[in-house]
Formats: C-alpha cells, sequence, structure tokens
C-alpha cells in the first residue's frame, strides 16, 4: 500500500509509491456532492412567478445567470424591479426599467462582463407583457437575453394524490 521492501542485488531498498485510488475516489465523491448542491445555491431573489413548464420530449439549455439580471413578469402583467418580493414594488411603466437595464449594462462593461438578462413569466402572462419587456431589454443594448421556464417533469413535482373516484 504506501512503500514495500525490494531486493536489488542482494541490498533491500525501500521502494516509495503513492496510491492515487483513495485520493480519487474522495474527489469524485466531492465532485458528486458539488454537482448536487451547486443548483440550490443561487436562489433567484425576487416576486414569486409561476413559471411555464416545458413541453414533453424538448430540452431546456441551461445558462448560468449568476450575474444575469433577472426580470419577473406576474400574471397581471406587472414588470417587478429587482430584488422585489412586494408586488407593490413594480415599474409604473417600461422607460424606468430600460433605464435601470442601461445602468445595469453600463455597470457589467465595466467590470468586464457581458450583460445578460433573464425574463421570468409568469405561465398566466399575456404574451404581448413578455413581448413588452423583451422589446425594453433590447432597447437598452443587451443582446444575451433568455427565458426561464420550469424544467422539472409534471411527475417529478409533488402534486396532492388525488382519490380514486368511486
Amino acid at each position: 500500500m504506501g512503500m514495500s521492501a525490494g531486493t536489488t542485488g542482494g541490498k533491500k531498498r525501500a521502494v516509495a509509491e503513492i496510491n492515487v485510488t483513495p485520493m480519487v475516489d474522495v474527489m469524485l465523491v466531492l465532485l458528486v456532492i458539488f454537482m448536487i448542491t451547486a443548483p440550490s445555491i443561487k436562489q433567484i431573489e425576487g416576486m414569486e412567478v409561476n413559471l411555464p413548464e416545458l413541453k414533453e420530449g424538448s430540452a431546456a439549455e441551461t445558462i448560468l445567470t449568476e450575474d444575469a439580471w433577472t426580470v419577473a413578469v406576474t400574471a397581471e402583467g406587472q414588470v417587478a424591479r429587482r430584488g422585489s418580493k412586494k408586488a407593490e414594488d413594480t415599474y409604473p411603466n417600461l422607460t424606468e426599467l430600460v433605464g435601470d437595464l442601461k445602468k445595469y449594462k453600463e455597470e457589467s462593461e465595466k467590470s468586464q462582463k457581458k450583460p445578460a438578462v433573464v425574463i421570468a413569466g409568469d405561465k398566466d402572462a399575456k404574451y404581448k407583457d413578455i413581448m413588452l419587456v423583451w422589446n425594453a431589454v433590447k432597447v437598452s443594448g443587451i443582446r444575451n437575453v433568455s427565458f426561464q421556464v420550469d424544467s422539472q417533469a409534471p411527475e417529478e413535482k409533488e402534486s396532492p394524490k388525488a382519490e380514486p373516484k368511486k
């Protein structure tokens, strides 16, 4: 395991070998732990919205959103301010959103990061409201835009168990 004594021409000499198998095992376990816990570390702060679900058989592209600006659109069409959790803390008009996004873009470019926006629209929000927010992002000059969806399959979600009909 650690060292073995070998004979070379009648003289006993210690041969030092490092067994890396236990180290690789530990590293693989740590990798699996980090892969499982990493998605839950960064929670999106802000207003709760009911995200649309993916159609069965389609796959969502995962985008790292740690530096992205998340814009939440409620079912009523209100656009929540960044980090707000109250229903009253919304943009009265989209020109204020454009102004905030332009500031975000400038700050990102100063820190040499690519500005990105994630639109988290409620599944009951009107298409018009989502497109208005998307246009506001485009007007601000940010080109990296993505949409957040709920990628869990319906059977993976916890749902109340229905009693069978008699």
